[in-house]
């Protein structure tokens, strides 16, 4: 049975000059299929399936909750995430939740709230999946998956979470190391849509990896992997059109990046019983040897063993991270740069 596409995203909207503005602001972040009717859709949908379907109202010759309905009836695509752009807020809902619609907007939605509805729905998927690995990966990626959301909703309300939270979905991660489960977790986060979590994740997962080839202790090794998690929590407040910008930073948009790290260390401070070496990897990771590094430029000695650790491990990370700008980079080719 054939595979959909993880990064397609399927658009049917019958006004061409809107269709092609979606497409536009759209074309940073995914794979697009644009379809003008649904009279051929269904076959195009057939010979590359989608990750997701979006069906405006605006469609013809069939009437938009018709054609989801037709969608819904086709084995290859019953599963597939519809979201339905209703006409107007609070229109039309129910009927497109019982046609099979999977999520609804209205069409005066923001494009931030499109681009978070479209990675809802995929991670969705990435995450049913997660119920299928051994018990060590799956409990570490889902404990550390709502740990992370948890905290993306401290950031709006304020409230924070305990570190002894952090610690404990950390615990299966390191559970899964010392068990040498640690590929599935690698592989089980490579392509889930939000690009702060997923990284954050491989951080960890290879923090505590290096921590476990060099004898660390398992409290040492429960701090790396807690380290590595909240590493970055601090992008999440950087304009995801700067965060997830294809091709290269502007000084003005770089300068912005750099700020993740102050964000981060002003989270942390918020939560109880942090280690000091969880602060030196969030504060640290940036820097570099010769002094080049953000947010102090630290230079050789200056830099603690556990920043130059993060470091080599953000690195990597970074390089062989699939971004929605560039695939993922060979591990080898990662390794023979940052040898150079």
């Amino acid at each position: 049975m054939k595979k959909a596409n993880p990064r397609l995203i399927a658009i049917i909207y019958s006004n061409a000059q809107k269709r092609n503005q979606l497409c536009l602001a759209l074309q940073s972040f995914y794979s697009l299929m644009g379809l003008s009717d649904t009279k051929n859709a269904i076959e195009a949908l057939h010979n590359n399936i989608p990750a997701l379907i979006i069906v405006h109202d605006e469609v013809r010759p069939d009437k938009s909750l018709d054609f989801i309905g037709k969608l819904r009836q086709e084995k290859i695509l019953k599963n597939t995430p519809i979201l339905y752009i209703a006409p107007a807020e609070g229109t039309k809902g129910d009927e497109a939740l019982a046609a099979g619609a999977s999520f609804i907007l209205p069409n005066s939605f923001s494009m931030a709230d499109l681009i978070q509805t479209i990675s809802n729905a995929l991670n969705a998927n990435i995450e049913k999946q997660w119920n299928n690995l051994e018990v060590n990966p799956r409990e570490a990626l889902q404990q550390s998956v709502a740990t992370f959301r948890e905290i993306s909703n401290v950031l709006l309300t304020g409230e924070p979470i305990s570190f002894a939270r952090v610690k404990k979905s950390s615990r299966p991660l390191v559970d899964a190391i010392e068990n040498n489960e640690f590929k599935s977790i690698l592989n089980a986060v490579k392509d889930h849509d939000d690009y702060t979590y997923a990284h954050s994740m491989r951080v960890a997962t290879l923090l505590c990896l290096l921590g476990h080839a060099a004898g660390f202790k398992q409290s040492e090794k429960l701090l790396l992997s807690s380290g590595g998690l909240l590493h970055d929590v601090g992008k999440m407040m950087i304009p995801h059109d700067i965060l997830n910008k294809p091709g290269k930073l502007t000084d003005e948009e770089f300068e912005v990046i750099k700020t993740h790290v102050p964000h981060t260390m002003d989270y942390l401070k918020t939560l109880g019983n942090i280690p000091q070496g969880v602060f030196i990897i969030a504060e640290q990771h940036h820097e570099k040897i010769d002094g080049t590094g953000y947010p102090h430029g630290l230079k050789g000695s200056q830099l603690n063993e556990l920043a130059r650790m993060a470091a080599v491990v953000d690195v990597f990370s970074a390089l062989t991270d699939r971004r929605i700008y560039k695939p993922s980079m060979a591990a080898t080719k990662a390794i023979g740069i940052m040898s150079e």
